[in-house]
This record gives structure tokens, C-alpha cells and sequence, in this order.
């Protein structure tokens, strides 16, 4: 999918960093060990994601976070194998409390087991961040308007209300990755509760245009993520997948709202 708007990246970091700060805490732990057999069909680095996926798990262990780890497993699988689908139409995100980053591997090794598997041993250091707050049950959004079919050339609305005072990210994933809202046309502001409002904006500009990836292509399944937040945090860092969930995550539970919607585009005739 293209979306025929000028993006602008706005580089805002210091609002953003102190307002975790509030309602995060920051913990180092070093010489994590975690270790992954893979099966006959799986390379070398797949198990080496395995093993540290294993190690991040260890990691919130260590630093005391207990609860829902069977949760903390299954983002980290799907932020490996980028599976959205289980990851944003689950109650993953609601359920953990904190996240992971700036990994750094110490120490791997490979070895071939008894079988012929592959293993990977490997130990990590990294930062936990460990959330101080819960998710805030009277915070959500109604979104309205998102069909699952479109054809090549239809226009993308849809209209939203909103519980709290909040603001809006979009992000689109196909087989590449686009930022949505905020663009070159449509600035970030304040969403005001109870009220509704239709992206895009018909004041400003027309509705998204949907397009094919590949004119080879006969059909595309795009992801369409909302996030919604209490405070103006804006996105800085890299247009993929695994970094827009890692910075989703970043923020507060009691501060985000995610609404996930998948659709498809079909070739026109």
C-alpha cells in the first residue's frame, strides 16, 4: 500500500524521555544467560533469536518482573516473526510490565547436539524497563468506518471517539511499513473526549488513496494500527515493524490505547 502524503518526521525526543521517566523506571542487568535448540529446518540466526528471546525473558526475571511472563514470551515471538495478528489482536500488550532494550550479546556459541540440532547459548546484558502503572480501563477509543476489502484507488476514512482527551498515531504495515498520522498535512493535535473526528480530515484533504505495493500483485493485506495517547509523544525512530511495537511498548500502559484492523486491496480489473 502507498499512501500518496508527504510524511514529516518530527524529532521530539526530550518531552518524550521525561515522561516515561514518570511512570517507568529503568533497571541494567548483565550475564543473562539464555539458550535455544532449533529444529532441522531452522538456520543458525533463527535459533539464535530463540535463544535471545529466552534471554529476555531471564532478563525481566531478574530484574523482578514475574507476572504474565507466558505474555512476555509470546511478544517476543511475534515481534521475531513479525506475526501482528497474534500480537495486536490479543491482550498481549495489556497484560506485561515493562520491555527490554539496548541488548547487548557478551557471549554465544553454537554446538550441534545429539540429534543434529542446532544450539545456541548465549548470554546478554541489557536495560529493563519496568512499568510503575496498569492499564487504564476508562481510557478507549470508537473507531468507525474500516472495511476489510478495498479495491486499488478506493480512499481509506474512518471516524473516531475518543474517551479521553488523547492524541493519534497510525502507522500502515505491508511488506514495507509507512507512518499514517501525523503527516505533512495533518499536524498532531489534541483529540478531545466524547467528540467525534474523521481522518482524514475532509477540510484538508481527500481520503487516503489505497494502491498495490506491485502492479504483479492481485491482492494486498494491509495492517492498520492506531495508537492513541494521553500525552504528544511523537515516534523518532526507524519506519519498521519491530521498532514502532518496541516504541509502542515504551510508553505507560495506562497511557496507550492500540486498535489493530487488517484489510485487503484487490488488483482493479
Amino acid at each position: 500500500m502507498k499512501l500518496r502524503t508527504c510524511f514529516l518526521f518530527v524529532f521530539l525526543c526530550s518531552t518524550s524521555l521525561v515522561f516515561s521517566q514518570r511512570k517507568s523506571s529503568e533497571h541494567k542487568v548483565n550475564n543473562i544467560q539464555g539458550v535455544a535448540v532449533g529444529s532441522a529446518s531452522q538456520t543458525p540466526e533463527e535459533v539464535k533469536q530463540k535463544a535471545i528471546n529466552n534471554a529476555k525473558v531471564n532478563a525481566l526475571k531478574s530484574a523482578g518482573i514475574e507476572e504474565n511472563i507466558s505474555s512476555y514470551s509470546d511478544y517476543f515471538r511475534s515481534e521475531s516473526d513479525n506475526t501482528m495478528e497474534d500480537l495486536f489482536t490479543s491482550d498481549i500488550l495489556s497484560n506485561i510490565n515493562g520491555t527490554i532494550k539496548d541488548i547487548n550479546i557478551s557471549h554465544q556459541l553454537f554446538e550441534i547436539d545429539n540429534e543434529g540440532n542446532i544450539k545456541c547459548n548465549l548470554t546478554i546484558n541489557c536495560s529493563v524497563i519496568k512499568y510503575k502503572t496498569k492499564k487504564d480501563l476508562a481510557f478507549d477509543a470508537w473507531v468507525d468506518g474500516i472495511k476489510m476489502l478495498y479495491n486499488a484507488g478506493d480512499g481509506l476514512t474512518f471516524t473516531i471517539k475518543p474517551t479521553k482527551d488523547c492524541f493519534i498515531r497510525a502507522f500502515v504495515f505491508t511488506d514495507k511499513s509507512y507512518v499514517l498520522l501525523p503527516n505533512a498535512y495533518e499536524h498532531s493535535k489534541k483529540l478531545l473526549a466524547q467528540n467525534k473526528y474523521t481522518f482524514p480530515d475532509p477540510k484538508i484533504m481527500d481520503p487516503y488513496e489505497l494502491t498495490l505495493e506491485s502492479e504483479k500483485k492481485d491482492k494486498e493485506l494491509n495492517r492498520l494500527v492506531l495508537v492513541f495517547l494521553k500525552e504528544d509523544i511523537y515516534y523518532t525512530g526507524k519506519i519498521n515493524y519491530k521498532d514502532i511495537t518496541s516504541w509502542i511498548m515504551s510508553i505507560p500502559p495506562d497511557d496507550r490505547i492500540i486498535k489493530y484492523y487488517s484489510y485487503a486491496i484487490y488488483k482493479t480489473q
